[in-house]
């Protein structure tokens, strides 16, 4: 038995098959019946079982507090000191600078927890932020998390008290919203009532919600050795008042309130072993005689022998080593830790471990989707780009020369070799699409491209190197996030160049990669409705955008705090004023777009403007293929072309020079929205919702949940004011505003070419994200940006009118 738990308030018990069901449940009395079912299920077990939810009613709850007082009970006390005496370093994070007292503060408990430990802890919060700290403790009992909160004064001076009354699975990407660092917080060595497969998929599903920037910090008790006896160990859990005995049989009569069973608690006893193979205690009770355990009908539920056993928990202890395996198999790594002198407590900080996810999703499209469905990584899909093998090469090159100091060993990597490999691969090249001869400063394709061996070992090096300098120096400074963003956008540029090669077409791939690390799922298929030529503007699919002024262009101060970093044409902000307009709330899609192409849309220069000679050698977008003009299908990376009966629904993957002519073909003053008009709609959806970009990004189809586009607006993300889908995902949003600096640009120091190189007239401002954008990068400052007739990036967009 532990400290009170997080979860629904109760420990998990050891079957996850059984806890799955128990844990989706409310507190609500309604389900009554349910409980009664999971409860003589567990008794029905060949090693019968009573959940531990069951230790906590009233009485439980009572008795607990009463142990946690207990000269045996050490856990309680030896946690809250470790607090008392860390609680400075604990609080700062292990990368904290100066500026970062700019930063609000977010503390998220996973249950009620103790308030006299969460305490401890906000105090120290508020003396390293100029923010008041915002306490966010998620529990299912709200009388829990009032009492904790009235008792330890949480609506005080300084601290924003913000609970969550539902499960930590409900409540995680809402937290994840909230603007700070976030520190999430699971203490009382609760972690101890979780199997390894069950600690794993809570610390994963926390890691999968938390930013690099944010950390999870862990309480455990230590197992036995030299500073702790066995016998100190099970003591514990056996104190000689008998607190803990009755707080276990109590829980038989709970049962018997929840299932209607006639347990007699005088009739069992206690028993609390320690297992020091398994570096557990196991709890049962134990029957005094024979004896048959009915239902209020008399039925029998459950018979016993003198001797038999009813499993009740396990308390697991924790080594340190054994904290690191959980964290490498949940995406985690272990930045700091903390313990007792005595070593009997220990407290663990963990950060997602961002880099190694990214690795192995370049790994996948590298090993597993170039080289078993594309035919090797030499292959070059798209003219304008170099070989898959470059990028495999240039990722870890640009980590080496950004990320890194000069003197920084790679491996067995002699210092030369390592220059030449970070010259050989420094810069992809981008051509002028019309004049294809001109291209900005590049890497030179060399005589021979290094082999895959040497690319791999010069890739793996770097990032040894640099999860080395983060774990143990930096953490996730500017340098670290700037290369995270970069690998981000050229998984983009891979993935594109692979639904672009005629390796998977006209079929799915003859040899499918393996397993993508983020389970993407494949598209959703539908049926197609008979689509219409024109929009409709009777309100269900247009809505207007009043004008405003004080439109935010660009990252604030406070973003670039928070986020850690942005690029350089993300800042200065600025503010503008937007006149009002009238935008579809959805993108146009593959079938809508036919309609143009069946109109003689390519085939009429009028349509194009300056761009009339991308229909030279086009006749539908490059994301279709066709053998005739009745039989239109569209590229996937991973399923094979669809038809429009499946594909008629996703958002077209189109060129602006192609969605410029798509709304001249429609007239009526149709236009691709400008980057200022992107950004007035969620000037007012935030004035509604704070969160609002946020919430988007969380809901729509990026960050790898879907291989590929899904039909609009089936994704959930509509924005709450206007009812507007796909505009965090899906497909990047054209805009018709050219990508140029704002007033007051200066080029960042480590990559003075990255944004000025593309100013001028030829590229053009994409905001949101495709399903292939990570979710570092699905930010409403971020400005993503192609040439006007590049045909290949996953780009949509919707059509909007100036108000009449």
């Amino acid at each position: 038995m532990l400290a009170k738990p997080c979860f629904l308030r109760f420990p998990r018990p050891r079957a996850s098959i059984w806890f799955q069901k128990i844990r989706q449940m409310s507190s609500s009395s309604s389900l009554s019946l349910e409980n009664k079912e999971l409860i003589l299920e567990g008794l029905r077990k060949s090693v019968p079982e009573i959940s531990p939810r069951w230790l906590y009613d009233d009485r439980g709850s009572e008795l607990f507090e009463m142990i946690t007082e207990t000269d045996e009970y050490y856990l309680t006390r030896k946690e809250l000191e470790l607090l008392a005496q860390q609680a400075c370093s604990i609080a700062s994070f292990h990368d904290e600078k100066e500026h970062d007292r700019q930063v609000p503060r977010i503390l998220v408990e996973l249950g009620a927890g103790s308030g006299k430990k969460t305490s401890i802890l906000l105090d120290a919060l508020k003396n390293i932020t100029d923010h008041p700290v915002t306490y966010a403790p998620i529990d299912v009992s709200k009388q829990a998390l009032e009492e904790n909160a009235k008792k330890y004064n949480f609506h005080g001076k300084g601290v924003k008290f913000q609970p969550y009354i539902n499960t930590y699975q409900n409540c995680l990407p809402d937290i994840a919203m909230l603007p700070g660092r976030k520190t999430y917080l699971f203490l009382g060595s609760s972690l101890g009532n979780y199997s390894d497969h069950e600690c794993v998929e809570l610390m994963e599903k926390i890691a999968n919600n938390m930013t690099p920037r944010d950390r999870l910090i862990i309480g455990v008790d230590t197992p036995h050795g030299k500073h702790k006896a066995p016998e100190t160990i099970e003591a514990a859990y056996n104190d000689s008042k008998g607190l803990t005995a009755e707080f276990t049989l109590n829980a038989m009569e709970h049962v018997n309130r929840q299932a209607g069973v006639n347990f007699d608690k005088s009739k069992f006893k206690h028993i609390a072993k320690y297992e020091e193979d398994s570096k557990s205690i196991m709890t049962f009770v134990e029957s005094l005689e024979d004896q048959v355990i009915s239902d209020l009908s008399g039925n029998e539920v459950l018979s016993l022998n003198i001797s038999d056993k009813i499993f009740m928990e396990q308390s697991r202890k924790f080594s340190l080593g054994m904290m690191e395996s959980l964290g490498n198999r949940s995406g985690l790594f272990i930045t700091r830790h903390w313990s007792t002198e005595d070593n009997c407590h220990l407290l663990v900080e963990f950060q997602r471990d961002y880099l190694s996810e990214l690795g192995a999703v370049s790994s996948w499209i590298f090993d597993e989707l170039a080289a078993k469905s594309l035919g090797g990584l030499l292959e070059q899909p798209i003219e304008l780009r170099h070989p898959f093998l470059f990028y495999k090469g240039h990722i870890g090159a640009f980590y080496h020369t950004k990320c890194l100091d000069s003197n920084t060993k790679l491996g067995d990597i002699s210092n030369d070799r390592g220059e030449q490999l970070s010259v050989i691969f420094e810069r992809g090249m981008d051509p002028e699409i019309d004049e294809p001869e001109t291209c900005h400063r590049h890497s030179p394709a060399p005589p021979s491209w290094p082999s895959f061996e040497e690319t791999q070992n010069y890739n793996d090096s770097v990032r040894s190197a640099l999860h080395e300098k983060i774990v143990t120096s930096t953490g996730f400074d500017r340098l670290a996030l700037l290369g995270i963003e970069h690998e981000c956008m050229h998984q983009e540029t891979l993935i594109y160049m692979a639904a672009n090669s005629d390796k998977l077409t006209p079929h799915a791939p003859k040899s499918p990669p393996g397993e993508h690390p983020k389970n993407m799922k494949s598209p959703v298929k539908f049926s197609e409705q008979k689509s219409r030529r024109t929009h409709s503007k009777d309100g269900d699919v247009v809505v207007k955008i009043p004008g405003a002024s004080g439109v935010v262009m660009g990252a604030t101060e406070n973003n670039i705090r928070e986020q850690g970093f942005v690029w350089d044409n993300e800042i200065p902000s600025l503010t503008v004023n937007v006149p009002s307009f009238q935008v579809s709330r959805l993108p146009v899609t593959n079938s809508q777009f036919l309609d143009f192409i069946r109109d003689g849309g390519y085939r009429h220069a009028q349509f194009w403007g300056e761009y009339a000679d991308f229909i030279k050698n086009a006749e539908m977008p490059a994301s279709w293929i066709s053998k005739d003009i009745k039989d239109f299908q569209v590229r996937t990376l991973l399923d094979g072309p669809q038809s429009m009966e499946v594909a008629g629904k996703w958002p077209v993957i189109v060129s602006l020079a192609e969605a410029n002519a798509y709304c001249r073909w429609l007239a009526s003053g149709a236009r691709v929205m400008s980057e200022e008009e992107y950004n007035l709609i969620f000037h007012h959806e935030h004035e509604h919702s704070e969160n609002a970009f946020k919430r988007a990004s969380l809901q729509g189809n990026n960050n790898w949940k879907y291989s590929g586009t899904v039909p609009v607006g089936s994704m959930g993300d509509a924005t709450e004011l206007f009812g507007i889908s796909d505009l965090a995902g899906n497909g990047w949003e054209w805009t018709s505003s050219p990508f140029n600096p704002f007033p007051g640009f200066k080029a960042m120091e480590e990559y003075e070419e990255y944004s000025v190189d593309f100013f001028g007239n030829k590229h053009f401002v994409m905001k949101g994200g495709s399903p292939f954008t990570d979710l570092c990068l699905v930010r409403p400052t971020l400005r993503n940006w192609f040439q006007a007739r590049y045909p290949y990036v996953w780009s949509k967009f919707r059509v909007s009118w100036p108000v009449v």
